[in-house]
């Protein structure tokens, strides 16, 4: 559980031997504070917003509304909700900005829970949303969008929550994350379903992370129960190329990342370990390439990885019954090894992270338990330096850069969405 300490911009350069024994550790002091250039609250000022998006040049702004009453699981407080609870029956909707906050188009509907998760096109000319719809019938969706029009181009029908929903760079593919892994292509305007993949069998097993290359081509996905699969994408047909199971029992991955090349990925496991896979070495060996964990062992619920896989990002929280905060480590890649290139010690919870690897800026959310104060953190992730913190009123989660660096992009359970330039 979280506590409410906060130890505001802490910088740690640490020595680490082999075995994770901390030898050297250097303080700085913290950052300047950061105003958003605009904020805003959509639809219910009660709701979350539990997943933002932009596209390639900051100028689209995609973001969904939720509410779940959370469930009494310390490790992971979004996959149980309490399911009987009315106050999670509402209007919810994904809505789309520009750069200046102004509002593009909506889409509401009154339902259960509500959008978790979005994305929008690096092009900015697609958009998509998941999560649930219905509680009685479970039910979960996902729409597409037009993202110049707002026109809804797809609409789907789930037995479970998605839990992602990702786009290729042209928004020619898009995936989602439920009971499976489906795909589906634009064809004439419209997404039509392609193919689906159905994760080993088992109680309750669901997607619940997953990534896709740049052009559609490739997919990382990992399942409630711990596995982790590759899969090839070959005009629209998938092909399982490998699988790997997380080592600690009772495990899964909250979070994976690929390059944009599709050719590695990254993905957080339990006590503190973070993992680089090579797809060809994974495919050749059944192994990761980098193992590395990170000194205060705790829950995973965020990766990165550089464009090039030279470097990768974890952010873990605290142990538990600690009174200090996460940890988000920059790990060096040479070859099979994982250095630590620096570390940033969090108020909270650290529940995501986004790498701009091109312009060197690393962005963090914190936050929990529910009803305490959050944090954006902008980094400098050649050095680990503070460039700046801004305090939401509520836990964070989301948080992603565009990719040419020029806008960052947080979602807060303050109810508002979060647009500020480096």
């Amino acid at each position: 559980m979280k506590t409410g300490m906060i130890f505001s911009g802490i910088v740690l350069s640490l020595c680490l031997s082999a075995c994770g024994t901390l030898k050297q550790q250097t303080v700085s002091s913290s950052g300047p504070s950061k105003a958003p250039a605009w904020k805003i609250t959509p639809g219910n000022p009660t709701y979350y917003i539990n997943s933002v998006a932009t596209c390639g040049d900051g100028s689209k702004v995609v973001a969904g509304t939720f509410f779940h009453s959370y469930g009494d699981s310390p490790e992971d407080p979004r996959r149980i909700p309490i399911k009987t609870d009315a106050s999670s029956t509402g209007i919810f909707g994904t809505y789309c900005y520009n750069q200046a906050g102004t509002l593009l188009w909506k889409d509401e509907f009154t339902g259960w829970q509500g959008v978790y998760w979005v994305d929008v096109s690096a092009s900015g000319g697609y958009a998509a949303s998941g999560g649930w719809y219905s509680q009685s019938p479970y039910a979960g969706f996902v729409r597409g969008y037009n993202a110049v029009t707002g026109a809804t181009i797809l609409n789907y029908a789930t037995s479970n929550r998605v839990n992602q929903v990702v786009l290729s760079a042209d928004g020619t593919w898009l995936i989602s994350g439920a009971e499976t892994l489906v795909l589906f292509q634009l064809v004439n305007g419209t997404y039509q379903k392609s193919d689906e993949f159905t994760p080993a069998a088992g109680a309750d097993n669901t997607i619940e992370t997953a990534a896709l290359s740049s052009d559609g081509s490739r997919i990382v996905c990992g399942d409630y129960l711990g596995n982790l699969y590759v899969l090839g994408n070959a005009a629209g047909t998938l092909s399982q190329l490998a699988k790997w199971s997380l080592p600690t029992p009772s495990s899964y991955s909250h979070s994976v990342r690929i390059t944009p090349n599709g050719a590695s990925f990254a993905a957080g496991g339990a006590k503190g370990n973070v993992y680089l896979f090579d797809v060809s070495t994974l495919i050749s060996t059944g192994q990761p390439s980098v193992t590395y964990q990170m000194a205060n062992q705790g829950s995973v619920y965020g990766v990165a990885i550089a464009d090039d896989a030279s470097a990768f990002v974890g952010i873990s929280n605290l142990t538990p019954g600690s009174n200090v905060g996460g940890l988000v480590c920059y790990i060096q890649r040479s070859g099979s090894q994982g250095t630590l290139k620096w570390q940033y010690q969090t108020a909270r919870n650290p529940n995501c992270a986004s790498l701009n690897f091109a312009n060197s800026l690393l962005a963090v959310s914190d936050g929990h338990p529910d009803g305490t104060p959050g944090d954006f953190y902008l980094l400098n992730a050649t050095t680990g330096a503070l460039n700046w913190q801004y305090q939401t009123g509520n836990m964070s989660w989301p948080i992603v850069i565009s990719p040419n660096g020029g806008a960052i992009v947080g979602g807060s359970d303050d109810s508002n969405v979060y647009y500020f330039t480096p």
